[in-house]
């Protein structure tokens, strides 16, 4: 009966502890720096199996997923740390610090980017966006800007940091259904590149670089190829600072319908 009790007692302890545990909350949060060294420590350490953004490969989805969207921060922190038993998931015996920044990270990717307490001045990233960068050549926002892109009016809300920054830096990565670039070869000889707005088996609408909407009938062109990327330049990353790549993303992660855009 003792023995019993003593079990008892030391099982009541474990579950205990592990309700503790359960709680425990990251110290870090989603703050800027620690989301910002938690990607480096992604990059580095998962990015391999789980893909750059987190939308799987080898490892699972941990962007989507809804196993890890439903883990506590403990939890998550301590599959990162011990490993997934059963799984190809390895332990990682990282410090502490740099598991919950880990967490961070992933936090801030699975959440939409207005919710991810990102760093930079959106501010001057509006000035980058308007200015600078060019983006409001093709992209608008509350009805100010071009066409020829997706409409930000609601990126914000719509879409997460790194989706965000995946769309800056590797806009070919990923793009938005409607939005494929195609060349049109006429039949006088032209080449006219852009976005297909409109097209069938007899016509085909087409928004080029310049704004300009051209329309074109089966008889006018000669052949058409879809485009293999993005009309987005893709030199953003070298083309601006870090510093202004985090300005510009924190005034994207700003953008929602439910509010004035800065």
């Amino acid at each position: 009966m003792q023995v019993d009790a003593i079990s008892r007692a030391g099982m009541g302890a474990l579950l205990l502890a592990a309700a503790v545990l359960a709680q425990q909350k990251n110290p870090f949060g989603m703050q800027p720096d620690a989301v910002a060294r938690g990607r480096e420590t992604y990059l580095g350490a998962c990015s391999a199996c789980h893909g750059i953004t987190g939308q799987g490969g080898q490892g699972p989805n941990l962007v989507s997923g809804r196993r890890v969207s439903r883990m506590s921060d403990a939890q998550l922190f301590g599959s990162i740390k011990n490993g997934v038993r059963g799984t190809d998931m390895p332990p990682f015996p990282l410090p502490d610090e740099n598991v919950w920044r880990l967490v961070s990270f992933l936090r801030s990717m699975s959440v939409p980017a207005i919710r991810a307490n990102l760093g930079g001045s959106a501010e001057s990233g509006r000035g980058l966006f308007y200015g600078k960068a060019g983006c409001a050549g093709c992209h608008a926002i509350g009805g100010r800007g071009g066409s020829l892109g997706p409409d930000l009016t609601n990126a914000g809300a719509a879409r997460t940091a790194s989706e965000l920054r995946e769309s800056l830096v590797e806009p070919s990565a990923r793009i938005v259904r409607g939005f494929e670039a195609i060349t049109v070869f006429t039949a006088s000889g032209a080449e006219v590149r852009g976005v297909a707005r409109n097209r069938d088996n007899y016509s085909i609408q087409l928004l080029d670089r310049a704004g300009k909407l051209h329309l074109f009938h089966r008889g006018d062109w000669r052949d058409v190829k879809e485009g293999a990327g993005s009309l987005m330049p893709g030199d953003y990353a070298s083309r601006l600072g870090k510093s202004e790549l985090d300005d510009l993303l924190a005034f994207l992660a700003r953008q929602s319908i439910r509010k004035e855009p800065l």
